[in-house]
Protein backbone atom coordinates (compact mmCIF):
# COMPACT_ATOMS: atom_id res chain seq x y z
CA UNK A 1 0.00 0.00 0.00
CA UNK A 2 1.42 3.18 -0.75
CA UNK A 3 0.98 6.44 1.95
CA UNK A 4 0.77 9.25 -1.17
CA UNK A 5 -1.92 11.49 -0.38
CA UNK A 6 -4.33 11.69 -3.49
CA UNK A 7 -4.68 14.77 -5.52
CA UNK A 8 -6.72 17.60 -3.89
CA UNK A 9 -9.96 18.39 -6.00
CA UNK A 10 -10.54 21.47 -7.17
CA UNK A 11 -13.13 23.53 -5.05
CA UNK A 12 -16.68 23.38 -6.32
CA UNK A 13 -18.22 26.53 -7.61
CA UNK A 14 -20.57 27.75 -5.43
CA UNK A 15 -23.54 28.32 -7.27
CA UNK A 16 -25.37 31.61 -6.51
CA UNK A 17 -22.04 33.58 -4.92
CA UNK A 18 -22.87 36.63 -6.84
CA UNK A 19 -26.36 36.84 -6.25
CA UNK A 20 -25.22 36.35 -2.23
CA UNK A 21 -22.83 39.24 -2.44
CA UNK A 22 -25.31 41.04 -3.51
CA UNK A 23 -27.88 39.90 -0.78
CA UNK A 24 -24.81 40.73 1.27
CA UNK A 25 -23.62 44.06 -0.09
CA UNK A 26 -27.18 45.28 0.18
CA UNK A 27 -27.98 43.97 3.78
CA UNK A 28 -24.56 45.93 5.23
CA UNK A 29 -26.03 49.46 3.10
CA UNK A 30 -29.65 48.90 4.18
CA UNK A 31 -31.04 48.21 1.10
CA UNK A 32 -33.45 45.53 0.14
CA UNK A 33 -32.17 43.38 -2.86
CA UNK A 34 -34.32 44.94 -5.52
CA UNK A 35 -33.00 48.68 -4.46
CA UNK A 36 -29.08 47.50 -4.72
CA UNK A 37 -29.69 46.18 -8.31
CA UNK A 38 -26.66 44.23 -9.70
CA UNK A 39 -23.77 43.53 -8.13
CA UNK A 40 -20.99 46.34 -8.07
CA UNK A 41 -17.94 44.81 -6.18
CA UNK A 42 -14.62 43.28 -8.36
CA UNK A 43 -14.54 39.99 -7.12
CA UNK A 44 -13.50 38.15 -10.13
CA UNK A 45 -12.73 40.91 -12.47
CA UNK A 46 -9.51 42.15 -14.23
CA UNK A 47 -11.25 46.00 -14.92
CA UNK A 48 -13.54 48.24 -12.79
CA UNK A 49 -17.31 47.11 -13.05
CA UNK A 50 -19.06 49.62 -15.05
CA UNK A 51 -22.95 48.87 -12.98
CA UNK A 52 -24.68 51.94 -12.90
CA UNK A 53 -27.41 51.77 -15.50
CA UNK A 54 -25.65 54.41 -17.72
CA UNK A 55 -23.25 51.93 -18.20
CA UNK A 56 -25.34 48.80 -18.24
CA UNK A 57 -27.01 50.55 -21.11
CA UNK A 58 -24.21 51.24 -23.33
CA UNK A 59 -22.78 47.94 -22.62
CA UNK A 60 -26.24 46.17 -23.51
CA UNK A 61 -26.20 48.90 -27.09
CA UNK A 62 -22.71 47.83 -27.79
CA UNK A 63 -23.85 44.00 -27.56
CA UNK A 64 -26.49 44.01 -29.36
CA UNK A 65 -25.30 46.27 -31.97
CA UNK A 66 -22.42 43.67 -32.47
CA UNK A 67 -24.87 41.12 -32.02
CA UNK A 68 -26.70 42.26 -35.39
CA UNK A 69 -23.72 42.41 -36.84
CA UNK A 70 -23.26 38.46 -36.41
CA UNK A 71 -26.87 37.86 -37.36
CA UNK A 72 -26.14 39.94 -40.42
CA UNK A 73 -23.03 37.22 -41.25
CA UNK A 74 -25.57 34.60 -40.30
CA UNK A 75 -27.73 35.72 -42.80
CA UNK A 76 -25.72 36.26 -45.76
CA UNK A 77 -23.72 32.39 -44.59
CA UNK A 78 -27.29 31.01 -44.84
CA UNK A 79 -28.40 32.45 -48.12
CA UNK A 80 -24.89 32.47 -49.97
CA UNK A 81 -22.68 29.91 -50.86
CA UNK A 82 -23.57 27.91 -47.49
CA UNK A 83 -21.96 27.14 -43.81
CA UNK A 84 -18.25 25.53 -44.14
CA UNK A 85 -18.07 25.34 -40.44
CA UNK A 86 -21.12 24.83 -38.59
CA UNK A 87 -19.86 24.65 -35.23
CA UNK A 88 -18.24 27.95 -35.56
CA UNK A 89 -21.36 28.89 -37.01
CA UNK A 90 -23.69 27.24 -33.58
CA UNK A 91 -21.41 28.85 -31.44
CA UNK A 92 -21.64 32.24 -32.64
CA UNK A 93 -25.94 32.20 -32.44
CA UNK A 94 -25.98 30.54 -29.14
CA UNK A 95 -23.77 33.86 -28.17
CA UNK A 96 -25.77 35.85 -29.51
CA UNK A 97 -29.25 34.21 -27.88
CA UNK A 98 -27.82 34.36 -24.49
CA UNK A 99 -25.58 37.92 -24.17
CA UNK A 100 -28.37 40.23 -25.93
CA UNK A 101 -31.31 39.44 -23.67
CA UNK A 102 -28.83 39.11 -20.48
CA UNK A 103 -27.26 42.48 -21.36
CA UNK A 104 -30.68 43.63 -21.36
CA UNK A 105 -31.69 42.02 -18.40
CA UNK A 106 -29.00 43.88 -16.36
CA UNK A 107 -29.69 47.16 -17.58
CA UNK A 108 -33.55 47.09 -16.48
CA UNK A 109 -32.75 45.00 -13.28
CA UNK A 110 -30.35 48.28 -12.44
CA UNK A 111 -32.79 50.74 -13.80
CA UNK A 112 -35.08 49.96 -11.66
CA UNK A 113 -32.95 49.64 -9.09
CA UNK A 114 -31.76 52.93 -9.13
CA UNK A 115 -35.43 54.62 -9.72
CA UNK A 116 -36.08 53.02 -6.16
CA UNK A 117 -33.09 54.17 -4.30
CA UNK A 118 -33.78 57.82 -5.58
CA UNK A 119 -37.74 57.35 -4.58
CA UNK A 120 -36.43 56.44 -1.11
CA UNK A 121 -34.10 58.90 -1.23
CA UNK A 122 -31.56 56.38 -0.24
CA UNK A 123 -28.08 56.72 -1.60
CA UNK A 124 -24.89 53.71 -2.47
CA UNK A 125 -21.56 53.13 -1.66
CA UNK A 126 -19.77 51.18 -3.95
CA UNK A 127 -18.40 47.96 -2.16
CA UNK A 128 -15.04 47.59 -0.72
CA UNK A 129 -12.39 45.36 -1.10
CA UNK A 130 -13.14 41.73 1.03
CA UNK A 131 -9.60 42.34 2.52
CA UNK A 132 -9.71 45.69 3.43
CA UNK A 133 -12.67 45.55 5.99
CA UNK A 134 -11.80 43.83 9.08
CA UNK A 135 -15.61 41.98 9.92
CA UNK A 136 -14.52 39.87 6.66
Amino acid sequence: MSNEIPPAEPPARRKGYYKRQAELEAARQGLTPEEYGVYKGSTGSVIKPINSAGGLLFLAILISVFSAVVVGAAIILLTGEGVTNWVQFIIGCAVVVFLVPTSWAYYFKERKATRLRKAAGKTLEPPTRRSSRPDW
